[in-house]
């Protein structure tokens, strides 16, 4: 059973729209022993996914309605076999304060390649619909990016 971490600010935006990409597409594939989830570095718990971010995901029938934030839980981030954070600032936050994850965090828009200056998927928080549709499609080209790469490390 693999276990995929996504990794954002509150858990409302970015990483629960990653968490649903994954899983869909995953099982899309006809593919199984995936356990998925997101958190949050300084999210509140059980905060519903921002509506914009509903919207988006239901404009292209994946579901997060359903969605409670959660903050960072150290017993799952353990047991996690990657955890992707959208932006380098989350996956320094995790260096910092729990070095022993450092070598399965990684940043979603980089992995399995070098990081780069262009590598973070930005924060839609208050931005307008249009700045949140452009972030699903980001996310969305690195889900399906990584999706074979991570078949490589189950298999």
């Amino acid at each position: 059973m693999m276990r995929v971490i996504f990794i954002c600010t509150g858990n409302i935006c970015r990483s629960p729209v990653a968490e649903a990409l994954l899983r869909a597409k995953w099982k899309q594939f006809g593919y199984d022993g995936l356990v998925v989830s997101s958190m949050g570095i300084h999210g509140l718990d059980h905060q519903e996914a921002s509506k914009f971010a509903q919207e988006v995901c239901g404009e292209n029938s994946i579901y997060i309605s359903e969605h409670r934030s959660r903050k960072l839980d150290i017993p799952e981030l353990e047991s996690a076999d990657f955890i992707f954070s959208m932006e380098k600032v989350q996956k320094e936050f995790l260096k910092l304060f729990f070095p022993k994850f450092d070598d399965k965090s990684f940043l979603l828009g980089a992995w399995p390649e070098k990081e780069t200056r262009k590598s973070d998927v930005k924060d839609p928080m208050g931005s307008a619909l249009k700045i949140y549709k452009q972030v699903y499609k980001v996310i969305d080209k690195h889900i399906d990016r990584i999706i074979p790469v991570l078949r490589e490390f189950y298999c």
